[in-house]
């Protein structure tokens, strides 16, 4: 079981392929939510391979009315005990509260499996409540939930964890022909910039990332392009008006897709969001910039070479989507730095 958004899914990559090595032979299945009502929402089943880590995907609603939550839980309670499942391995994310954890006990013993792994190891660990300042750094997302598996008797294999998406012919062809329409006929270097978020608390200023896009333009000739949702698509068309080169991919490619096209860039320049850890799944080293509305170190991107921005404030913590003291985190990043660390990437792999 394991709920959320695009990012909550991409972190426990390495947890999800670590379960299908520990039992090559059972049949997987991933229990997740469907959130109804929000029209960025996307399914696990979107995100993750069609085959070959997960043999079945099962969600229920959420972001619904209190009956249709009671009749969505009743109904997939049934649904669970019919395929009469051995155990269900509890991949929630910490901000779990303990009666919302309580509330899960229940259901599945409900549903009728007994055997449920990381309830307790989860509980002991939740992050509800409000944030402290000045907050601490703690252990990333990633190596929480493989942590919790090693608690729950697996052995894991640290040194050869997968983010594999497994992307198909099609998608790379897809990705492919985008590319070949942008108009980068000399080969520059490509560089996936994601300049856009769901929380506005969280996106870092356009004229920044004008100028430094600008200023690595001037240092590697690279080729910028705009990934994110149709919701970025307007701030991608500024952002390349301002450039004079680059193409926007905002809103016109799936997910998988634009994993597809990450593969080919040299670097991911932007905000704290799924697209930066999709650029991590497929091995793009990343220069993020993290407001400070959550811990420190809760959310990296997967890997090494990344480097990440982030400035600890008085407010640090507030966790809110809307920032009320004028984006002092993110004001305190800038540009030089953030230029500095992207062509310390770009001149590694032009050695290289």
């Amino acid at each position: 079981m394991r709920i959320g958004h695009l990012g909550d899914t991409l972190v426990a990559l390495p947890a999800f392929w670590s379960l299908r090595e520990s039992f090559p032979g059972a049949k997987l299945t991933l229990l997740s939510n469907s959130d109804k009502k929000n029209p960025n929402y996307l399914a696990p089943r979107s995100v993750l391979p069609e085959s070959g880590l997960f043999d079945e995907f099962i969600d229920y609603p959420t972001n619904v009315s209190r009956f249709e939550s009671t009749f969505g839980a009743l109904k997939l309670a049934l649904t669970l005990r019919k395929s009469r499942f051995d155990a269900v391995f509890y991949l929630m994310p910490r901000a779990r509260t303990p009666k919302q954890i309580a509330r899960d006990r229940s259901f599945f013993r409900l549903s009728g499996i007994e055997r449920v792994f990381g309830l307790e190891y989860t509980e002991e660990r939740s992050l509800a409540g409000p944030i402290p300042s000045p907050t601490p750094e703690i252990k990333s997302e990633c190596d929480f939930l493989l942590d919790l598996l090693e608690n729950s008797g697996l052995s894991i294999n640290r040194t050869a964890l997968s983010t594999d998406l497994r992307l198909t012919p099609s998608e790379a062809k897809n990705a492919e022909e985008f590319l070949s329409s942008c108009g980068n006929s000399t080969g520059q270097p490509l560089i996936a910039i994601a300049p856009g978020s769901k929380w506005e608390s969280k996106i870092w200023f356009e004229e920044r990332y004008a100028e430094v896009v600008n200023g690595l333009i001037e240092s590697h000739d690279v080729f910028p392009i705009v990934l994110g949702g149709p919701e970025d698509r307007e701030r991608g068309e500024r952002l390349i008006g301002n450039w004079e080169r680059g193409a926007n991919a905002a809103g016109k490619l799936t997910v998988r897709e634009s994993a597809a096209l990450l593969r080919h860039c040299s670097l991911y320049l932007g905000n704290d969001t799924g697209t930066m850890h999709l650029a991590a799944a497929v091995g793009v080293r990343c220069v993020a910039i993290f407001a400070a509305i959550d811990y420190p170190g809760r959310w990296p991107p997967f890997g090494s070479g990344h480097k990440v921005f982030r400035r600890s404030v008085e407010c640090e913590g507030c966790h809110t989507p809307d920032c009320f003291n004028a984006n002092k985190c993110l004001r305190e990043v800038l540009v030089d730095e953030v230029v500095e660390a992207s062509r310390e990437i770009l001149s590694s792999q032009d050695a290289a």
